[in-house]
């Protein structure tokens, strides 16, 4: 399989559960869909020497890709079905959702059959392009089942089962989770991920260029309707999703523990979107957390990934902030027209009710 298979005998053994699950959906044939089976679990077989894979639950394969994240039995009631990232900026291929079976939280792996399926292709001496890219998206995900099993031992009793107190909490918790997950998941296969740097690069760039128009656009409908949850939810996603990108970029580059660095194309389309510093402040955030992994001890040390996030939407004209009753102090302004200090605010993240607000 060329360079990701090479001293396999040096690594340790592999952590997949002796048996793995499979469920495959819509496939021609039976035989197709066994052998399709056959070679991802040796596959993951191999990238379990690398990765903890002991908490795999199963893994998915389907054409109708929607239809098996929507049915997904997650073993909680409840919860709002899955459903992939699918606008003009990024198409979901591959998920790997939390799950609880017999009261321990496991990993499912999901996988849209047309962009696996090339896993097949690894005849020769050198394996093609499409090849190697249906290795990492398996392995990605795989990254996302350690990343998942690890946070549920240092937190045992969150994933899945904790109870979001507030509204704030509820917004800045699903940031710092997609960050980290993303970072840490990209951080642990980008050995794997032969070519992937341009491609997230590609993706980052994509959501930079339109990040501060569509809040803008989203804040001048503000003005006609007034709804502040509304304003939350059209606001606040353009100006961290670069976040969330970025995340993938520099989980990659870590990852490689190399000289690779962001690509000057990319550091100016970051400088163009004005999130240098945002970027830099969340690179640093994700690798202190990084290097503490095996001693965490409380979730909030996470909260360093949302007080970036918490920049971002300052730098775009928002605010969220924890108030009585579990609710929230939401301040929108222009931020080309107004300055916030103006309003009574201030960068403390605590909660406020001066300014052009309201409480969700």
């Amino acid at each position: 399989m060329g360079d990701a298979s090479e001293d396999i005998d040096d690594l340790p053994p592999p952590t997949a559960p002796e048996s793995i699950p499979f469920s495959m959906r819509n496939f021609a044939t039976g035989e197709g869909a066994t052998y399709t089976a056959n070679k991802l679990a040796s596959y993951i077989r191999l990238i379990s020497r690398s990765l903890d894979l002991s908490r795999l639950d199963g893994v998915t394969v389907a054409y109708d890709y929607d239809a098996a994240l929507a049915e997904l039995d997650r073993g909680v009631e409840g919860l709002r079905p899955l459903s992939r990232s699918n606008d003009d900026q990024l198409i979901g291929v591959g998920m790997a959702p939390a799950v609880i079976r017999d009261g321990v939280v496991k990993v499912h792996i999901v996988l849209n059959a047309p962009y696996i399926e090339n896993i097949e292709k690894d005849e020769g001496d050198e394996p093609n392009e499409e090849f190697w890219a249906a290795l990492y998206l398996l392995a990605h995900e795989c990254g996302h089942v350690q990343v998942t099993s690890d946070k549920d031992r240092a937190f045992p009793g969150m994933i899945l089962q904790h109870a979001v107190s507030s509204y704030e909490e509820a917004i800045f918790m699903q940031v710092n989770e997609a960050c980290w997950e993303e970072y840490a998941a990209c951080r642990l296969s980008a050995v794997f991920g032969r070519g992937r740097l341009p491609l997230y690069e590609e993706g980052l760039r994509g959501v930079l260029g339109v990040a501060r128009e569509r809040a803008a656009d989203a804040r001048e409908a503000f003005w006609q309707h007034r709804d502040l949850n509304r304003a939350v939810a059209e606001v606040a996603p353009p100006l961290v999703e670069p976040l969330r990108l970025a995340s993938y970029v520099l989980g990659h580059i870590d990852g490689l523990g190399d000289s690779t660095s962001i690509s000057e194309e990319t550091k100016q389309a970051i400088a163009d979107a004005g999130y240098t510093d945002l970027v830099d402040d969340l690179a640093t955030a994700l690798r202190s957390i990084w290097d503490v992994r095996r001693e965490w001890t409380h979730i909030s040390q996470f909260d360093i990934i949302g007080d970036v996030a918490r920049d971002a939407l300052w730098s775009g004209g928002l605010t969220i902030r924890p108030a009585a009753n579990d609710g929230a102090t939401i301040n929108v302004w222009e931020p080309d027209e107004v300055d916030p200090v103006d309003m009574g605010l201030a960068k403390t993240w605590s909660a406020t009710g001066e300014g052009n607000s309201g409480t969700a």
